[in-house]
């Protein structure tokens, strides 16, 4: 009995067989993905972090990461291949964003998500975004004065604060979106913006990168994608804001603080031919400034200000959602909306009898879109400021 005790004593107390230690790992913050134009070959540029220019301790004076660029035949190879160039092999479960040429993406993104999706090395969370106009290294190599020291630390923030002009997607998402049916996925997009009053450059994060299955096909500029998150509702809502012309006084404007969005894509169907979208939009927001100044004579004219403001806003979420969706049908042929998931939930038998066909359906389709906007201000009871003399 003594014996049988020993025995799962020790049983208990061995470790992990496949543990790694810190000081055996290169932490990978951020991985680019190019293709090297001589050879074909893909060129994966790995951000490892340098824990000990941190450290809050003794923190060194160095660049805390270090690029590594290597080149392989597939995706896992390139990647494998930093082991042959750095002291530490490469661990990506900590990756935070994967940034892709704009060349590739319009090759297909399956292929190059695969080895992701397959090895789980890389979680199903981190952000996928392309690079507009520049190698995807160059987003990770640009020095400039951002607040954070590490570019990933930097371009992962700079996705969690995003607006409604900029689209956002992790990779999860995106091979949802693409294997699935019904609606294809936009992905963040990452451009060089160049300063001219200053030395240095800086990324930014605006529009989107629109999809055929996984097929980049182009860009929507940052009104579009504003009109894109209108009409999906599932943009960051919380933070955005947008200015409005005045209607107390030409040149002036007041800005609307969007607390929430929510959006109802209905189908409509009369026929197998005759299909029919009804999009109905509803905005929750707060007037948090006005330019114009004054004071209202009594309570009414403050509501009918407001309602006049709510007009124009409402008039502003139309005319976006009417531009994404025409370009997306004329230019992209892509159903960046879901117009094509909400048909096969309400009408599944005529989905199957369009589905292989949907994306030349979708170019055609009417739509019909209807905005609410419900605006508060504790503040506007009290009217415009005005100097007094």
């Amino acid at each position: 009995m003594r014996i049988v005790i020993i025995v799962i004593c020790l049983l208990l107390v061995t470790g992990c067989w496949d543990r790694k230690e810190l000081t055996e790992i290169g932490i990978v913050a951020a991985i680019a993905i190019d293709k090297d134009p001589d050879t074909g070959e893909y060129e994966i540029t790995s951000q490892f972090l340098r824990p000990s220019a941190e450290s809050t301790q003794t923190p060194s004076p160095e660049r805390p990461f270090l690029l590594v660029t290597t080149t392989g035949k597939t995706i896992f190879e390139a990647m494998r291949n930093a082991n042959q160039t750095t002291d530490r092999k490469g661990f990506f479960a900590h990756n935070k964003v994967i940034v892709i040429s704009e060349e590739i993406a319009k090759e297909g993104l399956v292929p190059i998500m695969d080895p992701f999706q397959r090895g789980k090395e890389i979680r199903g969370y981190v952000w996928l975004c392309i690079a507009k106009g520049t190698e995807a290294k160059k987003i990770l190599e640009i020095k400039s004065d951002n607040i954070a020291r590490i570019p990933a630390n930097y371009l992962n923030s700079l996705i969690d604060n995003a607006e409604n002009n900029a689209a956002t997607i992790n990779i999860l998402t995106f091979m949802k979106e693409t294997l699935g049916e019904g609606k294809d996925p936009v992905a963040g997009v990452l451009s060089i913006d160049k300063i001219e009053t200053k030395p240095f450059e800086r990324v930014k994060l605006t529009g989107g990168a629109v999809f055929q299955k996984d097929i980049l096909k182009g860009f929507l500029n940052e009104r579009e994608t504003e009109g894109y998150h209108w009409l999906t509702g599932d943009g960051p809502a919380d933070t955005g804001a947008i200015s409005l012309p005045s209607v107390r006084e030409e040149g002036k404007y007041v800005t609307v603080e969007v607390l929430d969005v929510s959006s109802k894509i209905t189908p409509e169907v009369n026929g197998e031919n005759q299909i029919s979208f009804t999009i109905d939009v509803t905005e929750k927001g707060r007037l948090t400034e006005q330019q114009t100044t004054g004071q209202f004579d009594d309570r009414q004219q403050q509501v009918d200000y407001l309602r006049e403001i709510e007009e124009e806003n409402k008039k502003r979420i139309e005319e976006e959602i009417d531009i994404v969706v025409k370009k997306a049908q004329q230019d992209f042929q892509a159903d960046i909306f879901g117009f094509g998931r909400a048909l096969s939930k309400e009408y599944p038998d005529v989905w199957n009898n369009v589905k292989d066909n949907w994306q030349e359906r979708f170019t055609e389709v009417p739509y019909t879109v209807n905005a609410n906007v419900e605006l508060t201000s504790s503040v506007l009871l009290q009217g415009p400021l005005e100097p007094k003399q």
